[in-house]
């Protein structure tokens, strides 16, 4: 009797986790299915329209700000960024006081491509978010960023989540994964 009333607890806790594992991977099909369609019709990817957004709306920004804002690394953003500037999207312009600083700017082009493209996925996400309840919303994103954090954690509280951050590395660990310098 007492080995079933501890298993009902944990069929419910699978079946929870299963429907979210179910609906979060919906949601990244569409996202996958909308980046390629935007990729099929205009030739750009999602996240190349995302670094655009950001520009557009942040001004001038330097590829760590950039990096930063769209939480993604630097050598991604820098690929991003190559491939917008060889399409006249982006200019990269060296500050005149210090060579070393690049600051990255929209150009007229990548301004009429923001303005030209249909309603992006962010645009479709925020229109369904904002059909929620207020506090549905609020519930939402408090529950999204702790599963993010426990997943993948921010350095600002990477400390707190450290076990949950070694048990997710034990999943890849083995001889032919093992990438640490010995």
């Amino acid at each position: 009797m007492e080995t079933r009333e501890r298993q009902q607890p944990q069929r419910e806790h699978d079946e929870q986790s299963g429907r979210s594992l179910h609906a979060l991977r919906r949601i990244t099909r569409a996202l996958d299915v909308h980046s390629r369609k935007l990729y099929r019709e205009w030739h750009v990817t999602s996240p190349q329209m995302h670094c655009l957004q950001v520009l557009a709306k942040k001004g001038n920004l330097s590829l760590s700000a950039l990096a930063c804002e769209i939480n993604l690394s630097l050598s991604t953003v820098n690929g991003i960024i190559d491939r917008l500037v060889v399409r006249g999207f982006v200019n990269r312009t060296r500050s005149l006081q210090d060579q070393r600083k690049v600051t990255l700017e929209a150009t007229d082009a990548g301004l009429d491509l923001l303005a030209t493209v249909p309603e992006l996925m962010q645009d479709i996400f925020t229109r369904a978010f904002v059909s929620l309840s207020s506090e549905d919303r609020c519930s939402m994103t408090e529950l999204l960023e702790k599963l993010a954090n426990h997943i993948d954690p921010s350095p600002r509280n990477a400390a707190e989540h450290r076990e949950i951050i070694e048990t997710n590395h034990d999943f890849i660990s083995g001889p032919e994964t093992d990438f640490q310098l010995h």
